[in-house]
């Protein structure tokens, strides 16, 4: 179990999530409907920390923001690219009915005796380590006032979201805006110019320069026997989290992995993978084990299982005994049903 103090006493829970960001909420709201014992931790005094700063410019790059088994983003904001105001509400509300305690830091997990504690921490904004970029301004530092960059010659550091929002924010209002990526090698201060080493080009003087250079998982809870949970986007977590999810349920509480049964057939088991792989999150398989006249179908699991069919979103391992016999890479109907035609008739062990 995991001791928690609380005003002088041990309270004890089974499950410790820490970070209320969607990863924890998700996986908080997955264990409240599986009426597990848990807690979310959290060190800011309300959820979705990092939202209520990043993205800076306040524009969500996607629309796709909504968390499994809550009230529908699209109540919140039917935009293409929503406020993040309006994800920092979504997420109030979905955090609201769930056990949180703020203003709760963990710093070191060696203080838990803990048997399940899963880190949810979320993302920092990354500055690499290149010479010179102390002198310049971070995505996180950096003025959101365009009248700022007016007239002034501006080098933007990545390539990513954070460094694009940058640059077009900027774009009406600066002299010039360049964008590069990781062929900048060092950045030295002349009085009020920077002076900028670029690969290919040599050296390029500015008025400013901004290291976005996106953002990097904290990492400073990890270690043995603590679950992570993250991921490069909030659809990337909802599915991890309840792929975490199902793995605890099957592992300490006997709860089966959910599965559909299909007929166990080339036709039938090529159209439904060849719509599957295009549905399946990087980082997660569906797996297909034949039983016979019938198939089982177990979405969504860990990459690392090795049983059956192991589909992903590029391709189908076949798996006999942990061994892999067969790879098909063609996702479509007509190359998946002859690879399940000649597969088939490999016994498959389930």
């Amino acid at each position: 179990m995991v001791g928690v103090e609380d005003a002088g006493r041990c309270v004890m829970v089974e499950y410790l999530v820490v970070g209320a960001g969607p990863a924890g909420l998700q996986m908080g709201r997955f264990l409240h409907r599986a009426g597990r014992d848990y807690l979310i931790v959290e060190q800011e005094p309300e959820p979705a920390s990092f939202f209520r700063t990043f993205p800076r410019h306040r524009v969500l790059s996607t629309d796709d923001n909504w968390l499994f088994e809550g009230v529908p983003f699209a109540r919140y904001s039917k935009r293409s690219f929503p406020d993040a105001d309006d994800l920092v509400r979504y997420l109030e509300d979905f955090a609201r009915p769930l056990n949180v305690r703020y203003g709760t830091p963990v710093s070191d997990l060696g203080r838990y005796e803990a048997r399940h504690v899963i880190v949810a921490t979320g993302k920092k904004p990354h500055v690499p380590g290149v010479p010179g970029f102390e002198h310049a301004e971070t995505y996180a530092s950096a003025s959101t006032d365009p009248t700022e960059y007016a007239g002034r010659r501006v080098l933007i550091v990545g390539r990513g979201p954070s460094a694009f929002e940058t640059a077009d924010n900027i774009a009406s209002t600066a002299r010039l805006t360049h964008t590069v990526g990781r062929s900048v090698q060092r950045i030295s201060k002349e009085g009020n110019e920077f002076v900028a080493t670029i690969d290919g080009t040599g050296e390029l003087r500015y008025d400013k320069v901004v290291v976005c250079a996106g953002f990097r998982r904290d990492t400073a809870l990890d270690g043995p026997g603590v679950h992570v949970l993250g991921g490069d986007s909030i659809k990337a977590i909802r599915h991890a989290a309840r792929a975490l999810h199902r793995s605890l349920e099957a592992e300490h509480h006997g709860v089966p992995w959910p599965h559909r049964r299909l007929r166990s057939r080339p036709d039938a088991l090529a159209a439904t993978i060849a719509t599957r792989a295009s549905e399946i999150p990087d980082g997660l398989a569906d797996v297909v084990v034949t039983q016979g006249q019938h198939a089982l179908l177990y979405d969504e699991m860990p990459t690392t299982e090795r049983n059956g069919f192991v589909v992903t979103s590029t391709q189908v391992r076949h798996y006999r005994r942990n061994e892999l016999i067969a790879v098909e890479r063609r996702l479509h109907r007509k190359p998946l049903e002859r690879f399940f035609s000649q597969q088939l008739a490999v016994p498959c062990i389930s």
